[in-house]
């Protein structure tokens, strides 16, 4: 029985021969060309490699993405049908170790190899011959040592390694039926509300060598009559494994004006920064799949805000790859999607359980007659629409010491948002807390701890990373990502063992010490500082959901209306401390010298809004910016004068936390112009160095009374700054009502 996507590539070649099937160097290959192509080398190779070789035939592909490496699969499948079970390709990853191809090559019995002319064999040759295909040749390979026998079902045409997260790789044979059943529903839920004479051709960005992009990428475009553009990762800004040049992918994406993308969160991350600093990607893009990892809901969401059209997916090589997919007809953002038609999902006890019509095995093993359900080893569920949401590897799951269970990947997918962030991983499997190891992007590591802030922010307590350190990056070369670019959890362990053991044993002996006054700040007003965050105006402006021009004005305006206060405030502290406090007096000089004028940037942020900032100017403050400055100056003419120092600890530990990283998403929401954001962007960073003066501050504060005045005062102003925002997002949604 023919495959249905040789049956769909020789059809096209008939009806239509000249269409472009292919694009790559030196040339784009039409339907016709690929269809004589791939005859060609199948009925040259036969003869040679079947000639003495035993029932069960292991050869392997060797090259650069490239139209030759398609041809050169598609030749295999071709030869796999005509000669039944005794075929099987086994592409091999550019990233597999010389002792995982050595590895791939003895649990196969692999002898002979198919690569590019232009490439070193990765395992010793005997012999090679040039093949009718340019640019391709076949090699005789010496026999391995210990090789095992193969065995593998009949019907299996592809032989899939996977590095896995421990281990050997293993390879996953799988059945042509299988195949055809994957490209075939995939082709089906991608044209769902997508017209074929809008989708572009599809642009490889993941080695053709692993199974996503070589079925989804390859198989589905082909399927559909599409073309298919394939050039080697160098050429497209790729480097290696881990490395990219954004501004070489960004020419590459504007050269060859794809339709259609396949992306690792990694690229989907350097997408999003790409419009956020506004350049433009093609508008050819009509489909851009995102899997190989669980990617942050906030990352997809953000993504969509700002036009690009994203599908998240899920899949394992067990199944051929794509299980489920969102797509134009029926997408839900921090979803993997709704199963594809050729599988059955169920999830038992929170575990993700799939089925195939057909069943696949691991090489070793003996096939099974009828399909059973696999348990993926991921945690995840269905919504109410029946959409499955996945939301981490069920062996992965952290116990903090108490008790605490997070899903890694969770906070992982919110570190890969801060800007600085390369690759992280997340610890803390009974520790009392989290801690990151991070790579950071080239020359922003110092830009971290102010990200991690923002961050930590958003994240519940016993989730925020408390600790990190810098690694090396991390890389299936060195074991420490799988070939689809998981986390190897395990192997980075052994790696960072010292460092690991640094950020605790480090902190358990800083522990040992008292806490500084500083830090009792910080812990003792942590629920307020939550009620805050927890404020509905700030949650939808952070997660990039409704926030519209007359929020942001209105922010502004009561910002105007506190602001204008903060010099008289601190003149009247000043004046009210005791002599033996002159210390604290000279700090408010200094902040005095700061703030002066910072009000008259506000009014002119509104007249940037498009707004009457001189209306503003003569208006009466909302309620709560009323009570929150009223009880600031009854604080310190009747109370104690160091109270003020409450108010500043919240007011700039806000603005750290939340200040770039909303004036960014708010300028991109509402397409305002740089000049209405000074007073967000300014107090953001200007803060971060008052904060790093104002710790040094408060850990001088000696006396009792002062440190409770200063505590009791933070919570106080915690919950009527959290007030403002309420009372803002409430008057904004009663003139909506009006």
């Amino acid at each position: 029985m023919t495959s249905l996507l040789l049956q769909a590539i020789a059809q096209r070649a008939e009806d239509e021969p000249q269409a472009t099937a292919l694009i790559g160097a030196p040339g784009p290959w039409s339907f016709a060309e690929l269809q004589t192509a791939v005859t060609v080398l199948a009925d040259w190779l036969l003869p040679r490699v079947m000639d003495g070789e035993p029932a069960a035939l292991a050869i392997g592909l060797w090259a650069e993405n490239s139209p030759e490496w398609i041809i050169a699969d598609l030749a295999l499948w071709h030869c796999s049908e005509r000669h039944r079970g005794s075929i099987a390709a086994v592409p091999l990853p550019g990233f597999f170790s010389a002792g995982q191809l050595a590895h791939v090559q003895r649990s196969t019995a692999m002898r002979w190899l198919l690569l590019a002319e232009d490439c070193d064999s990765p395992l010793p040759v005997v012999a090679s011959w040039a093949t009718p295909i340019a640019g391709l040749r076949l090699a005789r390979l010496a026999d391995p040592t210990d090789a095992v026998a193969p065995s593998w079902a009949a019907d299996t045409v592809k032989i899939s390694f996977t590095s896995g997260t421990s281990g050997q790789p293993k390879g996953v044979c799988l059945p042509a039926a299988l195949l055809d059943e994957v490209i075939g529903a995939l082709a089906r839920r991608i044209q769902s509300g997508l017209s074929l004479q809008t989708l572009a051709p599809h642009l490889n960005l993941l080695p053709l060598s692993t199974l996503l992009e070589n079925l989804a990428g390859v198989g589905v475009p082909l399927l559909l009559g599409r073309p298919f553009i394939a050039f080697p990762g160098a050429a497209l800004g790729l480097q290696g494994s881990s490395g990219l040049d954004p501004a070489q992918l960004l020419q590459a994406l504007h050269q060859h004006q794809p339709g259609s993308l396949i992306l690792l969160p990694q690229l989907l991350q350097v997408l999003v920064q790409m419009r956020l600093q506004g350049l433009p990607l093609p508008e050819s893009l009509r489909f851009l799949a995102v899997g190989g990892g669980v990617t942050s809901a906030q990352l997809l969401a953000q993504a969509e805000k700002l036009g690009l059209p994203v599908y998240q997916g899920y899949g394992l090589s067990e199944c051929a790859s794509v299980v489920s997919l969102n797509a134009p007809a029926a997408n839900r953002c921090g979803s993997v999607g709704q199963p594809l038609d050729h599988v059955q999902v169920r999830v038992v006890d929170g575990r993700i359980e799939v089925r195939t019509a057909v069943p696949t095995h691991y090489l070793g093993d003996a096939p099974g007659a009828d399909p059973q359900w696999l348990d993926t080893g991921d945690l995840g569920e269905f919504d109410a629409a029946g959409f499955l949401h996945v939301s981490g590897r069920a062996k992965h799951l952290l116990i903090s010491s108490f008790g605490r269970n997070i899903a890694p990947e969770w906070v992982e997918g919110e570190l890969a948002l801060c800007p600085a962030v390369a690759q992280a991983i997340v610890i803390g499997d009974a520790r009392p807390w989290c801690a990151a190891l991070i790579v950071p992007r080239p020359g922003q590591a110092e830009a971290l701890p102010a990200q991690l802030a923002e961050l930590n922010a958003r994240l519940p307590d016993y989730a925020r990373i408390q600790q990190f350190r810098l690694v090396r990056p991390f890389s299936p070369a060195d074991g420490t990502l799988t070939d689809n670019g998981r986390l190897r959890r395990d192997a980075i362990a052994t790696r960072e063992a010292a460092q690991i053991n640094d950020i605790y044993t480090a902190t358990a002996h800083a522990q040992e010490a008292p806490m500084s006054f500083f830090q009792r700040l910080q812990a003792e007003t942590a629920r307020e500082r939550d009620y805050l965050l927890a404020s509905p105006l700030i949650r939808r402006c952070l997660d990039g959901d409704s926030f519209t021009l007359e929020e942001y004005i209105a922010f502004l305006s009561q910002a105007y209306h506190h602001v204008r206060h903060t010099v008289p405030l601190l003149m009247a502290a000043g004046s009210r401390l005791p002599p033996e406090q002159e210390r604290y007096r000279e700090a408010i000089a200094e902040y005095i010298e700061e703030e002066i004028g910072h009000q008259e940037w506000i009014l002119n942020d509104i007249r940037a809004c498009g707004a009457d900032a001189e209306q503003v100017r003569h208006s009466q403050p909302a309620f709560a910016t009323e009570l929150m400055v009223s009880y600031a100056y009854d604080g310190i003419s009747r109370g104690n004068p160091m109270c003020f120092f409450g108010m500043v600890f919240v007011l700039e530990g806000t603005s750290i936390n939340l200040a770039t990283a909303a004036a960014q998403i708010i300028q991109q929401r509402l397409g305002l112009p740089d000049r209405a954001f000074s007073y967000l962007r300014s107090h953001g960073s200007l803060d971060i160095k008052h904060m790093q003066f104002f710790e040094k501050l408060m850990d001088s504060v000696q006396s009792a009374d002062d440190q409770a005045a200063i505590i009791h005062a933070a919570r106080r102003f915690y919950v009527l700054y959290a007030n403002i925002f309420r009372d803002i997002g409430v008057s904004a949604r009663l003139q909506e009502a009006a």
